[in-house]
């Protein structure tokens, strides 16, 4: 790779995962209507200025971290960063997620932290992001491994969009619009739902969320829950917008999504409020120690779905782009150490794949080992972590 585009990819991604800018008790009951500038000013979690963690951690504007995540993305990116053969896809068909009874529940990995699940006989969709490119632009960013197993087009209506935050890799502007016709609901922290009626997005569609606000929807309850992160899609708007996690839940099943996080205290308090889950969708992948505050280690990933007491494991925000100095491969090979030597259920299905929540799990190696045996014949090297 030419230096020139070394650096501009590094850039990139630096400033995705640091900024934003260029990628990267008693319940209350939110609106539907349009955002209030008093509904943001009275969050415990906004400073009458932006939005912050409850820990202190900040990571908008922090010049200081931007260029350290810089120099490691020059000088420390893994050769393995980006996989050298086609990743596999399994081409999925909505017919084949649903279940025989309403209340069963079944899901698929899309991409990244993009996951099409079936709960109550309803679609919901978490993070859609179908685009080629994680970037305001689509001729410069980081590239997806591989096509999504399904278009946007060929989706089953969905009933809820459910948002995490707005950076790029999260919120796609292309992958919004074109749903906006089949989907009821889009489920947003604080803030963002400004940004969805800018773009167009019908209001009564949106409801904002603060964190431990909850809305019920066919009898699916939807709960925007704590997370340790960042917000904002350009340099001048940091930490406008809230960042959540979510848990969706009907009377037979509960799931826990993450989104992006680094560990906090707040797990414990979710899953005791909230748990156990039946599966939870942990933030998995572009980590780094640079910025753990704000993208969990696997080891803290591990930590987290204990505390927010999940029953199975599926690892997410990986595989699809590239967004740190690791392997691609590596966030599998790490969480599934982890995983074993604790004796944790874990699912890492192909994308595509889907996922019954009354089957069987199989055990054995991962579809990222046989690429990596094949890759490793075909080149006589041994896969760095």
């Amino acid at each position: 790779m030419k230096p020139t585009t070394v650096l501009i990819t590094a850039i990139t991604v630096s400033t995705t995962l640091l900024i934003g800018g260029i990628m990267s008790g008693c319940t209350t009951h939110p609106q539907s209507e349009e955002h209030s500038q008093s509904r943001m000013m009275s969050s415990p979690q906004f400073n009458g200025k932006k939005f912050v963690n409850a820990s202190g951690v900040s990571a908008s504007g922090d010049l200081g971290k931007m260029f350290s995540a810089l120099k490691d993305v020059v000088l420390n990116k893994s050769s393995k960063a980006t996989p050298k053969d086609a990743l596999p896809v399994q081409p999925l068909l909505a017919k084949n997620m649903v279940n025989q009874t309403k209340s069963e529940l079944s899901f698929a990995r899309i991409g990244h932290s993009t996951l099409l699940i079936q709960l109550e006989g309803k679609f919901w969709l978490t993070d859609p992001v179908f685009s080629e490119r994680v970037s305001p632009v689509q001729w410069i960013g980081p590239k997806r491994f591989h096509p999504a197993p399904i278009s946007i087009e060929d989706l089953p209506q969905i009933e809820g969009v459910i948002i995490s935050h707005d950076h790029y890799d999260h919120l796609d502007h292309a992958s919004v619009m074109k749903l906006q016709e089949k989907t009821q609901h889009f489920l947003v922290p604080l803030g963002i739902g400004d940004r969805l009626r800018s773009w167009g997005i019908e209001k009564a569609k949106i409801t904002e969320f603060d964190w431990w606000d909850t809305m019920t929807i066919d009898n699916v309850e939807i709960v925007a829950t704590p997370a340790q992160h960042f917000s904002g899609r350009g340099l001048l708007d940091g930490d406008q917008t809230l960042w959540s996690s979510w848990v969706i839940r009907s009377a037979q099943h509960s799931v826990y999504f993450s989104g992006d996080t680094g560990y906090f205290p707040g797990f414990k308090e979710i899953g005791e409020r909230l748990g156990p889950f039946n599966y939870a969708f942990m933030e998995c992948g572009a980590y780094n120690e640079l910025w753990r505050d704000i993208h969990m280690m696997p080891e803290d990933t591990l930590q987290a779905f204990k505390d927010v007491q999940g029953e199975v494991l599926v690892p997410i925000h990986n595989g699809t782009f590239d967004l740190s100095t690791h392997a691609w491969f590596d966030p599998f090979i790490q969480i599934q150490e982890l995983a074993s030597q604790s004796n944790i259920p874990l699912l890492t299905p192909v994308m595509g794949e889907v996922v019954m929540g009354n089957q069987q799990f199989n055990l054995a190696k991962g579809w990222w080992e046989y690429m990596q045996i094949v890759q490793s014949t075909q080149t006589k090297q041994v896969f760095d972590h």
